[in-house]
């Protein structure tokens, strides 16, 4: 049998055994593969398949005997498997709310699988509140006459193969349109927007793109059963997810200094941990979205004004007008 049949067939044999399993109850269970040739070599194989599991998080383990217990390999269930996930009444509820007003948006990639989940969740609990009428969640993104849920596709198929991607990207700080070769990293959904993370080929670095401003994504055709790429094991999506909106790498960083209205610093301040405090109600900040800052200093309304550079200040008034 080919490797990928023995190790599930390995998990199998581990699994339903119901005391540890010796080396050689192993040996007699799988003869064509641990127990032909020189026992060494046997070992050896056995070894790297164990090896392989555990990379997986397969916890196998070895106990040794004892006069009350045999010895051999097995496989604990309770560390193997997750624990139920139970849900109070107004948990239930609230994720069946918070579900459907992503499900408003039909572009929205994942909709099917949220479906799924959301059942399985559901199926799961004794008795569900549904959401009061009274209390509604609706998606409120614009429509751009972009649809993002083919690319957002690619992209996946792309990240569960390891497969690089070329992208044909308009950058908002320039307006130019480039073709980019990357490897994705990870997706972001963040205040209703997707964000790739991904390895710039060109540029050597990691960068983040706005999805929406992906005309074409292309997955390399070639060899598509082998991966293009591995993605660093220090690497955390958790990083680029708790980033503020103007520190996401969509240009080279600019420097902006911003001045918070006395009553709102207790609100804003966990959202300002990575600025710099230049006195006691300003603060520098490093801005690599400048999209990003601008629509969040809309969005605080006059608690908050940028101090400087006038390019900044020259944008805001610029949108500002184009409201009016």
């Amino acid at each position: 049998m080919n490797r990928t049949e023995r190790l599930l067939d390995l998990i199998t044999y581990l699994l339903n055994a119901p005391k540890p399993v010796s080396w050689q109850e192993i040996k007699n269970h799988f003869p064509d593969d641990y127990a032909r040739g020189v026992e060494e070599s046997n070992q050896r194989k056995f070894e790297r398949d164990k090896a392989e599991l555990i990379s997986l998080g397969i916890p196998i383990d070895y106990l040794s005997g004892s006069e009350y217990r045999k010895e051999g390999y097995l496989i604990r269930k309770e560390r193997l498997f997750l624990p139920e996930i139970e849900f109070a009444p107004q948990e239930s509820s609230l994720l069946m709310l918070t579900a459907d007003a992503v499900r408003e948006n039909e572009n929205f990639p994942y909709r099917d699988q949220l479906e799924s989940a959301l059942h399985k969740i559901i199926s799961t609990q004794t008795h569900v509140n549904r959401p009061p009428s009274e209390l509604m969640i609706t998606y409120s993104g614009k429509p751009t006459g972009f649809t993002v849920g083919p690319v957002i596709q690619q992209i996946q198929d792309a990240l569960d193969r390891r497969k690089s991607i070329e992208i044909r990207y308009h950058a908002f700080s320039t307006g130019e349109v480039t073709t980019r070769k990357v490897d994705p990293y990870g997706l972001i959904f963040r205040k209703g927007k997707w964000t790739l993370v991904a390895f710039d080929r060109l540029r050597r670095d990691l960068r983040t793109f706005v999805v929406n401003r992906i005309s074409r994504c292309r997955v390399n055709p070639r060899k598509p059963g082998t991966p293009d790429y591995r993605i660093p094991k220090h690497f955390s999506l958790k990083a680029y997810q708790d980033f503020q909106p103007w520190e996401l790498e969509i240009h080279p960083p600019l420097k902006v200094r911003i001045q918070v209205a006395e009553h709102r610093l207790p609100e804003l301040l966990p959202q300002l941990k990575g600025a710099r405090e230049v006195d006691e109600r300003a603060f520098e900040l490093s801005v690599s979205n400048r999209q990003g800052l601008i629509s969040w200093v809309l969005s605080q309304k006059t608690d908050v004004f940028v101090l400087e550079p006038p390019q900044i200040q020259n944008e805001i008034r610029q949108v500002l007008q184009s409201l009016t």
